[in-house]
């Protein structure tokens, strides 16, 4: 019996529509299952926020064999604690955030939903990296990214990242 491919958890501030997060799908999917949960429209700047004031309610969009994809009404970091909640005893071995539409260099780190995600994933133990495009068009390319992508996460799931 083979062992259970690594369970790779993904999101970001830009929507589940985004360009980013499913040029992350593309570039993921050999290397385990994955679960995306990603707001259902753009929450960029939203940091580490958490809604308190208004039910946050999610929904399934996309489900095949090794990808399942919800939207989510509330922030970023509200999507990884409902994820982690409706994973359950499945823990991700990575979360994953972006590919982000924008950088998340400098100050811009302190607002950037996309690196609250990493943040929550850290929080609760799991290696978390944030992937950023410095290119705010709807219609940015990130397959530039594509060998960075595979070769950081190749190696994080290989060697762990430090606590």
């Amino acid at each position: 019996m083979s062992a259970p491919r690594p369970l790779i958890l993904l999101s970001n501030d830009d929507g589940y529509l985004a360009g980013g997060i499913n040029a992350l799908i593309d570039v993921l999917r050999p290397y385990g299952d994955l679960f995306v949960m990603a707001p259902d429209g753009s929450r960029s700047g939203q940091s580490s926020a958490c809604t308190f004031d208004v039910p946050v309610r999610y929904r399934i969009r996309r489900q095949e064999p090794g990808l399942t994809v919800y939207s989510c009404s509330g922030t970023p970091v509200d999507c990884i604690k409902l994820a982690l909640f409706l994973l359950g005893e499945r823990r991700p071995q990575l979360v994953i955030s972006g590919i982000n539409h924008g950088d998340n260099s400098a100050v811009n780190a302190h607002y950037s939903g996309t690196v609250g995600i990493v943040k929550e994933g850290c929080i609760n133990g799991i290696p978390s990296i944030a992937f950023s495009l410095d290119d705010h068009s709807a219609d940015a390319d990130f397959s530039a990214t594509a060998p960075y992508v595979e070769r950081i996460v190749g190696h994080t799931l290989q060697h762990g990242l430090p606590r």
